[in-house]
C-alpha cells in the first residue's frame, strides 16, 4: 500500500467512527428540574399585584390613607390620562414619588 492509500483508509476509519459515535447518543434521563409551562405558572402567580378595590383603583378622588410607593406606581399608571392638577388619586401618587425620590419634579 502507498502513502496515499493508508491516508486514505485511515480517513474512512475516522469518519465511520465518527459516525458511529454520534449516531449513538444516551437517552434523556428525567432530571427533577421544573418544566417551562411550571415555570410560567409560578412566574405568572407572583408577577400578579394585590387586587385593590376596583372603585378606589378608578376613583379619581383623593385616597383614603397614604399611598404605599408601590401603589403610588400602580395608580400613576391606572391614570396615564390624567392630569396632576385634575385628578386627586393622581396628584397623591404624584407626592408620594416626589417623596421617595423616584420622580424628580421639573
Amino acid at each position: 500500500m502507498s502513502g496515499w492509500q493508508v491516508f486514505a483508509a485511515t480517513m474512512i476509519l475516522i469518519g465511520a467512527m465518527t459516525g458511529v459515535v454520534m449516531s449513538v447518543r444516551p437517552q434523556r434521563m428525567p432530571t427533577g428540574r421544573t418544566s417551562v409551562a411550571e415555570i410560567r405558572q409560578r412566574l405568572l402567580a407572583e408577577s400578579s399585584l394585590p387586587t385593590m378595590p376596583v372603585d378606589a383603583a378608578l376613583s379619581h378622588g383623593a385616597p383614603d390613607r397614604p399611598l404605599e410607593v408601590p401603589e403610588a406606581h400602580r395608580t400613576m399608571q391606572q391614570h396615564l390620562d390624567c392630569t396632576v392638577g385634575d385628578c386627586a388619586r393622581k396628584a397623591a401618587a404624584y407626592g408620594v414619588l416626589v417623596d421617595a425620590g423616584r420622580i424628580k419634579p421639573r
